[in-house]
């Protein structure tokens, strides 16, 4: 379903305004998964990037999650190949599209920031790195490269990519203005190791910026594409509360659309499909059964956008829990969270919460 992707191209204009006007040569996207991340860089920022002198290169570091460097140097060869060819960069680009797709539908309940065994780079595939780099610069000639590193906060998962991060910086220093980087990041936690603890070396190398959540323009694109293209028509006040259900996930509200137009099923029972789906590949029953009350309660909470250390909500905990309504077992609640990475806190003390989805679900059993 290609031609359901929503083109963002104000947003693909901001970002590289930044870039033109010297604000910064480095930014990092940070969403949790399956907001659009990735089909934004291939679809919307390399596109317009291209139109305004840039040779945009897009690479994954979960395409081997336990050698990331692979995945790097593997996106840079193609990238060099095609410029040396003359090839065109678009049909490379495209055919990344269809691979993030592929890859969408592979991701599992299981907890895939982490290497099952993570492998340190050689120095020799440092070395490769860096010329790779400075290849392109010299092919790009009067171009800008755009760097577009998907999931770059893996690095911080693993001592063992160390190495790697501080090579890779060390090559975009040596090449500033010359190449201009794009970081995307679906864990705000480790995005915060990567960029704010001053033992990383990418400590202030970015700045980071929020990816926004798609609006009611959005679902405006997907009710009338139902409508002119398979005449199915919804009012849009129940298509956005799916959305918003869904917790703005453009993935799964495509998800719901396929279902739509596959069975034309009524919204509510295509919204009824969805949901168990995404219940069943988040793993949101097994994270349920691992919570403690307190934990669901400080979540819930979180959720909300306020603060669990409030006397209310400290009152739930002494009266719907066992344990004590005090701050050191909402603090010790919010520990937990954040070890299973269902919530995260930033360098600002803010909470965020890293599950989409897992809110409904709690309050539906």
């Amino acid at each position: 379903m290609n031609d359901w992707h929503f083109n963002r191209p104000q947003l693909a204009t901001k970002l590289l305004k930044v870039f033109e006007v010297g604000i910064s040569s480095n930014i990092a996207l940070i969403a949790p998964r399956r907001k659009g991340k990735t089909l934004f860089l291939l679809s919307d920022l390399a596109p317009e990037a291209q139109s305004q002198n840039y040779i945009p290169i897009y690479a994954s570091l979960w395409q081997n999650m336990d050698s990331p460097h692979e995945g790097l140097i593997s996106a840079l060869e193609e990238a060099v190949h095609a410029i040396a060819t003359k090839s065109k960069l678009k049909q490379l680009l495209e055919s990344k599209i269809q691979k993030a797709s592929v890859s969408n539908e592979l991701l599992g309940k299981m907890d895939i920031e982490f290497s099952g065994s993570a492998q340190k780079a050689a120095p020799s595939d440092l070395i490769v790195l860096d010329k790779l780099i400075g290849e392109l610069v010299k092919l790009a000639k009067n171009k800008t490269v755009l760097l577009m590193i998907d999931e770059v906060q893996h690095l911080s998962t693993s001592a063992s990519f160390d190495p790697l991060a501080h090579a890779l910086r060390t090559s975009l220093d040596k090449r500033q203005g010359a190449v201009k980087t794009v970081f995307t990041g679906s864990s705000r936690h480790y995005m915060n190791l990567l960029f704010n603890e001053s033992k990383s070396p990418f400590y202030h190398f970015v700045d980071q910026v929020p990816f926004p959540d798609l609006e009611i323009n959005f679902i405006d694109f997907v009710r009338k594409k139902l409508h002119e293209e398979y005449a199915l028509s919804f009012p849009i006040r129940p298509l956005q509360q799916a959305f918003n259900d869904f917790d703005k996930s453009p993935y799964w509200m495509m998800k719901m659309v396929s279902h739509l137009v596959t069975f034309e099923n009524r919204l509510s029972e295509a919204v009824d499909y969805t949901m168990v789906v995404m219940e069943a590949s988040e793993g949101f029953f097994e994270l349920a059964q691992a919570m403690k009350p307190i934990d669901i309660i400080v979540y819930k909470t979180l959720c909300e956008d306020k603060s669990p250390f409030t006397k209310d909500v400290l009152a739930v905990v002494a009266n719907e829990t066992e344990l004590k309504g005090i701050a050191s077992n909402i603090q010790r609640s919010i520990e937990r969270l954040k070890g299973s990475n269902i919530i995260s806190q930033t360098a600002s003390r803010k909470y965020h919460v890293e599950k989409p989805g897992l809110r409904k679900y709690l309050e539906d059993i």
